[in-house]
Formats: C-alpha cells, sequence, structure tokens
C-alpha cells in the first residue's frame, strides 16, 4: 500500500465533489500552485537535486549553436544553473489577489497535505505579536545578546521546514523593520514559506513611514519566492447579502432595541456583569459579560490603545462579541478605525461571531480616499461574512 500522503490538488478535488467546496478559477490556481510546491517537499534532497538539474539543463537548452554551447558550458548563466541545482532549499511561495479568491482555504489544504510535523501554519499577524513578545521579554530579562529577531527565526526554523503564513500585511514601522530579518534568517536555515497576501510584493506597506526600510525586504520577496497573482475571479464571501440581522443600522431608538432584543435572545438575561481580563501584565475591562457572550461600546475597544493581542484575548474568552455605537470611518477617525480593522481580522480568525450597531451598513460604513480605503476591503468583505447565519451556525459552541 502507497504510504505517499494525498496532495492538495488531491483533497481539493474531493471536497470538490463532495460539494464542500464549489470550483473557482482563482481558488484552483492557488491549489494547483501550492501541488508543484508540495511535490517537490515530498522529494528526497537528491531526487530534488536530480530534477533541479534537469530543470537547469532544459533552461540552459534555450540557446542554440557553438557559440550558445560554448556560453552555456562556461558562462555564467551556466555556473548560477549548477549551484541552483545543488541547493537542497525548495522555493517559497507568495499567493496574492483581492479578497475571497480562496487563498486561505488553498493554504489549508496545502497545510492538511504536509501536516503538522513538517509545517507550522500560522496567522501573520499572531507571528509579528509572538515576535515582539519574544524581543520583550528578553530585553525585560536583559538578554541583549545577538541579533533577537535572528535567534526569534532560528527557534521557529527549529519547528519545522515548512511555515505557511496566512495574511500577510504590514501596516507599521515596527514590522517592517524586523520582517526582513526574521525572513532571510528562516531561508538560511532551510525553511520554506508559504504565505497568502491581499497586495502584490511591490505594494507592500505602501506610503508607510520609512518605507525605503522596508524596500530590501520586497526584494528578497521577489527574489526568493514564486509570486502568483490571484486577481480576476469572483470574491464568493460577497454572495448572498443577505442574512444580515446581526448588523444593524443606523444609530437611533429603533435599532437601539432592535440590538437589545438580539444581545438578550444571544445572551439569554437583559443585561450582563462587569469582567475584567489580563494580557501580558494588562488588563482588558469588559462591560457586559454573560457567559460566553460580551457586550462593548466602540469606544471601549477602538477609542482606548488595545492591539492584537487584547483582541485575541477577547476572541479566546468570549464566542460572541456585540460592538454597540459604531461611528463612520472617517479621516478624523482613522486611528480608532484601524484598531476596528485590526480587531475585525482576530476575531474572524479565530471564529467569533460579531454583532454590531453601527451608523451605516457594511458596505458605506468607511469614507475614505481610494488608496487609504485599501486596507478597508477586506474588513468589509469578512464583516458581510461574520454577519451571515451560516457563519455564525457553523461558529457555535457545542451545548453541553
Amino acid at each position: 500500500m502507497s504510504t505517499t500522503p494525498a496532495s492538495p490538488l488531491e483533497l481539493y478535488e474531493r471536497a470538490l465533489s463532495s460539494g464542500e467546496l464549489r470550483p473557482q478559477p482563482a481558488q484552483r490556481r492557488a491549489v494547483e500552485a501550492l501541488d508543484v510546491l508540495f511535490q517537490e517537499l515530498i522529494l528526497s534532497p537528491s531526487a530534488l537535486r536530480r530534477k533541479r538539474a534537469r530543470a537547469a539543463v532544459a533552461k540552459r537548452g534555450e540557446g542554440s549553436g557553438v557559440m550558445g554551447w560554448f556560453g552555456r558550458l562556461f558562462g555564467r548563466r551556466g555556473k548560477d544553473a549548477a549551484e541552483g541545482a545543488d541547493k537542497d532549499v525548495r522555493r517559497s511561495l507568495y499567493l496574492f489577489g483581492p479578497v475571497g479568491r480562496g487563498k486561505t482555504t488553498a493554504m489549508d489544504l496545502f497545510y492538511d497535505a504536509m501536516g503538522p510535523q513538517l509545517a507550522q501554519r500560522r496567522h501573520f499577524h499572531e507571528f509579528m505579536s509572538d515576535l515582539h513578545a519574544d524581543i520583550h521579554t528578553r530585553r525585560s530579562k536583559g538578554d541583549t545578546r545577538g541579533d533577537t529577531a535572528a535567534r526569534f527565526a532560528r527557534a521557529q526554523a527549529r519547528k519545522a521546514k515548512v511555515l505557511c503564513f496566512d495574511e500577510f500585511f504590514v501596516n507599521n514601522i515596527a514590522d517592517a523593520t524586523l520582517l526582513g530579518r526574521v525572513l532571510s534568517v528562516m531561508m538560511e536555515e532551510g525553511v520554506t514559506v508559504v504565505t497568502t497576501s491581499n497586495e502584490a510584493p511591490g505594494d507592500l506597506y505602501t506610503g508607510g513611514l520609512k518605507r525605503e526600510l522596508f524596500l530590501p525586504t520586497i526584494e528578497l520577496i521577489e527574489r526568493e519566492f514564486d509570486i502568483v497573482n490571484l486577481d480576476h475571479a469572483q470574491d464568493y464571501r460577497l454572495r448572498h447579502g443577505s442574512e444580515m440581522e446581526a448588523w444593524v443600522s443606523p444609530l437611533s431608538a429603533k435599532t437601539t432595541q432592535a440590538f437589545q432584543t438580539l444581545f438578550e435572545r444571544e445572551a439569554k438575561v437583559s443585561r450582563g456583569e462587569p469582567a475584567q481580563l489580563s494580557v501580558l501584565g494588562r488588563s482588558v475591562n469588559v462591560p457586559e459579560a454573560a457567559g460566553r457572550t460580551a457586550r462593548f461600546r466602540y469606544a471601549d475597544l477602538c477609542e482606548q490603545p488595545l492591539g492584537r493581542d487584547d483582541y485575541l484575548l477577547i476572541a479566546q474568552s468570549f464566542d460572541r462579541v456585540f460592538v454597540d455605537d459604531i461611528p463612520m470611518i472617517r479621516y478624523s477617525t482613522r486611528d480608532s478605525g484601524e484598531r476596528f480593522r485590526i480587531m475585525i481580522d482576530v476575531f474572524y480568525e479565530a471564529g467569533t461571531s460579531i454583532y454590531a450597531r453601527a451608523a451605516a451598513p457594511i458596505a458605506e460604513l468607511v469614507n475614505l480616499e481610494e488608496h487609504d480605503m485599501q486596507p478597508f476591503l477586506r474588513t468589509q468583505s469578512r464583516l458581510m461574512e461574520m454577519q451571515r447565519l451560516s457563519y455564525r451556525e457553523a461558529k457555535a459552541p457545542i451545548a453541553a
């Protein structure tokens, strides 16, 4: 009996046959790219070298004639190709395209095919949070030996030789300055990185503070990763835009009552009790908690200095989060709007259901110029999916 694991493409075809997934051209392109990488990763180093050597010979064969033969034999191209054939390190893979192209599901299939013994599957913002926490812990203990980012990267490399990043997105100078070092060290350690993103490498961190410091990282990605564009397909998360009862707008006396009724239905009480959560020595106040349901105002979550770790703690503590009094996101509220965007990313990844009362429907909530709107397009798409009954039922806790 063959012990070869099912490939990403085989798993994808099974999901299509069972009706678990719908055919989607962009998603198939992602799965096919991941399948090619999977086939290389399961090869032995010697088989991989033979495959790369054959590819190098085929590439050198693009020229013709005696001069071409001498050039291929003694030229730099021949030397580079030979060196590449001797390397055991597989190419990394960067999948990008707008929201709803099925990138995350494709990566899940790849991870399932690889298995946890060979691969790590991490959401990108959680990985970066771990990096910052590791550096903070070392510094608080007075441990400043060597390159702290490199030490973290080497520790990750010891866990698995394939690292799957979902939602690769850079929006602050702290991440931008550390990311290149972490990626380069992991690749030096032989790690293959697979990542999904909504943006092409060249569009990462556009307009960011001191972006010139991030340009070498972009060059690293463009040099070391195979880059696959998944654009030109429909966003399946924007289909069937009904079932929006969990998003109530506008802000009015009528919606106040509707939101209260919604809370009572889910929490089984008319009002929760105050609670306090703790993370990294900090506290997050919960105005109303009732079992696995919590209720906040927008100001509690997004106008306070909260970050990803705070939102993750909330998501781990509650299955349903009610957020009241969400304003329009304009330039005057951009800082709180950015926290709102990060919060939705964390809740979505954790499978947390969100119920909201807002100044406008989801599609009209953000009022920014086109360039500044780009990061919020994913937020809007995710919110559309999170309000659907099918999402909430899929994430509902199992009754005891």
